[in-house]
């Protein structure tokens, strides 16, 4: 099955708004809202999937990440962390001797 099909059965499962562009172009404050919302809406051209619009929590970034957002740049994740998630701790220690001497090195090759 192609991924195009995948993509709209999916759509048409989970509930998702499938708009062709002349509708979305007609009612594009209506489905912005949507997405504003939480909803998220499936883009069509000529009932082929071509994109989708997804929301973008903005109140969770600061106004430099909104910025960044805004131009591309930044891309923000589709799940968020648990609030109880922490990185795991680096196995072993290596002494600051060690350490030194392997920026000692680094910096010899440069």
């Amino acid at each position: 099955m192609q991924l195009v099909t995948k993509l709209v059965i999916f759509a048409m499962l989970s509930g998702m708004k499938t708009v062709n562009i002349a509708e979305l172009k007609a009612h594009l404050s209506a489905h912005l809202q949507l997405v504003k919302s939480g909803e998220e809406v499936l883009v069509c051209e000529r009932n082929k999937p071509v994109a989708r619009i997804v929301p973008c929590p903005a109140e969770d970034y600061s106004e430099q990440e909104q910025r960044l957002i805004a131009k591309g740049v930044l891309v923000p994740p589709r799940n968020k962390r648990p609030a109880n998630f922490s990185w795991p701790k680096p196995p072993g220690r290596v002494s600051r001797k060690a350490m030194e001497r392997i920026w000692r090195e680094e910096r010899e090759d440069r």
